[in-house]
């Protein structure tokens, strides 16, 4: 078995299944290269607030230096209880792709339109809404700290790379120039490898 650039202390065989049949799609699909570094600080990402114990499991580039993407395989800390003795330590993994961005938009989340958040809005608007994109504006729930700098961020072409996102289950978030998009799903190589292209394609748009 090929060694895998990614901590798999504490993580089952379906796991570490997932994990490699997703490196080698990746590697089938793009330049891959790796990083010692991580590549986004998680700290700042609202999405990870929800768990204790989170870490970077690894770090890929993903056609360096022609685009600014990258994947993050996140390791989240869970317990088994088994009845018996103490509860057994448990790594499940998430996969986010990130891009460095051309502009600052601020703190921003971006995500499917719902019934939920239409309700919503009407008792709480903040959520953005573009007069001139009402397309965009039906599809995604957009919602932001800095309204001004996100409207000069979200070009016309950064909402056209957006709109051509066809998985229903994700989630966006940014913190000034750093992008990250996924969800809190298991490992899936074909999901990933879609992620990847929405991120590499992302950190092009001017």
């Amino acid at each position: 078995m090929e060694k895998l650039p990614f901590d798999t202390t504490d993580i089952d065989a379906g796991e570490l299944q997932a994990l490699e049949h997703s490196y080698k799609a990746l590697r089938s699909k793009f330049k891959v290269g790796l990083t010692q570094d991580s590549t986004f600080d998680i700290k700042k990402f609202d999405v990870f607030n929800n768990y204790k114990d989170v870490i970077v499991g690894g770090s890929l580039l993903i056609d360096h230096p022609e685009s600014g993407c990258y994947l993050t395989f996140v390791k989240v800390h869970t317990q088994i209880q088994n009845g018996r003795g103490p509860a057994r330590d448990h790594y499940k993994y998430q996969v986010w792709a990130s891009a460095t961005l051309r502009s600052d938009f601020g703190r921003m989340s971006i995500g499917r339109e719902t019934v939920v958040d239409k309700i919503l809005s009407l008792a709480y608007p903040t959520e953005m809404y573009f007069k001139d994109d009402p397309a965009f504006s039906k599809k995604f729930n957009v919602v932001a700290d800095d309204k001004e700098k996100a409207v000069k961020a979200m070009t016309k072409a950064f909402r056209n790379a957006l709109m051509e996102i066809n998985a229903d289950d994700f989630v966006i978030e940014i913190v000034n120039s750093t992008l990250i998009i996924g969800n809190i799903g298991p490992v899936d190589p074909k999901q990933t490898v879609y992620f990847a292209e929405i991120a590499s394609k992302l950190s092009r748009v001017k």
